[in-house]
């Protein structure tokens, strides 16, 4: 079985087909966030798009942004 770091690069850069291109981590403030840690969040993440139950966000500031 894989653990969740292989299972994540496999999810991002399969030996074929479509593959990750370009990716950005945003931690939301955390400095010590580990592989491990990352690895579950890519695999959630994917899992919710292939079962197209994630929100496409355009505009990543204004979510990250609290309105003023």
């Amino acid at each position: 079985m894989l653990n969740q770091i292989e299972r994540a690069a496999a999810m991002l850069f399969p030996d074929q087909g479509g593959r990750t291109l370009n990716i950005k981590f945003l931690c939301g403030g955390v400095d010590n966030a580990d592989a491990q840690t990352l690895a579950e969040q890519v695999v959630r993440a994917e899992v919710q798009i292939r079962a197209g139950s994630a929100r496409l966000v355009t505009d990543v500031d204004s979510h990250l942004t609290p309105a003023t």
